[in-house]
C-alpha cells in the first residue's frame, strides 16, 4: 500500500525541521571528526555534498605534500572558483574558461585566470606543481595533446604534474550503473555522466603514451589508481543518486558527521578494479 502524499509531505517536512534542530550539533561534531594535516594546510570540512570532491582532492593533495614549503608555486587548470583550495589553504593561481558557474565556491586562496587549457597564459617553467583534475575527459580527444603539453611546459624542473580522470571500462561501466539508478529515482539522465557514457572516458594507456611520446626523456610518467569501483557507487548513489534515502538518513550519513565519517573510512580504501586513474608526472631537473 503506497503513502500517502500528505502523509510523505509531513514526513519530510517533519525530517526537515529536526535537522534544523540537530545542525549546530552535526557542524560541531564534523569539525572535531574532520581530518587534519600536521605537515601542510589542509582542512577538510566535509558534507554529502563535498564528499566526493574531498576524496578527489584527498589524493591529490597527497601527491602534493612531498614538494610542500611555504611560497610553493601551484597552478589548477580547470579549477573552477575554489578547486584545490576547498581544501589546501594556500595561495593557488586557478585558470578555468568559465569561473561564473562556481562563483558560490570562491575562496580566496584561489587567484583566477581566464584561458583556455590549451594555450596557457604564463612563461615556461613558472610552477612547481601543476594540476588538473577531472577536466580531461571534458576535452575532445583532438585537444588532448595541446592540453597535456601546455601542463608539462608551464612546470618547472623538479616539479610535478599531477593529471586525474575518470578511466578505463571500469569507469565506463560504473558511469553507466549510476546513471540507471539516477534514471530510476528521477526519470532523467544524471547530468555529468551522462556526458561521460555520450564521449567516453579517456583510456589510462592511451594518455600515458601522449605524455611520454610529447616530453621524451624531460620526466619520470607513473600512474595511481584511486576509488576502488564499490566505494565509488556506494558514495555516488548515496549522495548523487539518493538511493536507500531513507535507511542513509535515519543511520545519520546525510549529516555532516555522517559523512565526514564516510570520507575518513574511503579516503584510502583498496580494491580490484578503480574509477580513476592519476597520472604523476615527475620533471627532470
Amino acid at each position: 500500500m503506497r503513502t500517502p502524499a500528505v502523509h510523505t509531505s509531513t514526513l519530510h517536512a517533519a525530517v526537515a525541521r529536526l535537522l534544523a534542530f540537530l545542525a549546530p550539533a552535526d557542524r560541531w561534531l564534523a569539525e572535531r571528526l574532520s581530518p587534519s594535516e600536521r605537515d601542510l594546510p589542509a582542512r577538510y570540512r566535509i558534507t554529502p555534498v563535498t564528499l566526493d570532491t574531498a576524496l578527489r582532492y584527498g589524493a591529490v593533495i597527497d601527491l602534493v605534500r612531498p614538494l610542500y614549503r611555504p611560497g610553493i608555486d601551484i597552478l589548477e587548470v580547470g579549477s573552477g572558483s575554489g578547486g584545490v583550495t576547498d581544501f589546501l589553504a594556500v595561495p593557488v593561481v586557478g585558470v578555468d574558461s568559465a569561473f561564473e558557474r562556481t562563483a558560490d565556491r570562491a575562496t580566496a586562496h584561489l587567484t583566477p585566470v581566464e584561458a583556455q587549457a590549451d594555450a596557457l597564459p604564463f612563461d615556461d617553467a613558472s610552477f612547481d606543481v601543476v594540476l588538473s583534475v577531472e577536466m580531461l575527459e571534458h576535452i575532445p580527444a583532438g585537444r588532448r595533446d595541446a592540453v597535456l603539453s601546455e601542463l608539462f611546459r608551464v612546470v618547472r624542473p623538479g616539479g610535478r604534474v599531477v593529471v586525474t580522470f575518470p578511466a578505463d571500462a571500469a569507469a565506463a561501466r560504473l558511469d553507466r550503473e549510476l546513471n540507471d539508478r539516477f534514471r530510476r529515482r528521477y526519470g532523467t539522465d544524471h547530468p555529468w555522466v551522462a556526458e561521460h557514457i555520450r564521449e567516453g572516458v579517456p583510456s589510462t594507456e592511451e594518455v600515458v603514451a601522449r605524455i611520454r611520446r610529447l616530453i621524451g626523456e624531460r620526466g619520470a610518467v607513473r600512474v595511481r589508481k584511486h576509488d576502488p569501483a564499490r566505494s565509488w557507487l556506494l558514495h555516488q548513489s548515496l549522495y548523487s543518486a539518493h538511493r536507500w534515502y531513507r535507511p542513509a538518513l535515519l543511520a545519520g550519513l546525510h549529516s555532516r558527521a555522517g559523512a565526514t565519517l564516510l570520507f575518513r573510512a574511503l579516503r584510502h580504501a583498496r580494491g580490484a578494479a578503480y574509477y580513476r586513474s592519476i597520472v604523476v608526472v615527475d620533471r627532470r631537473v
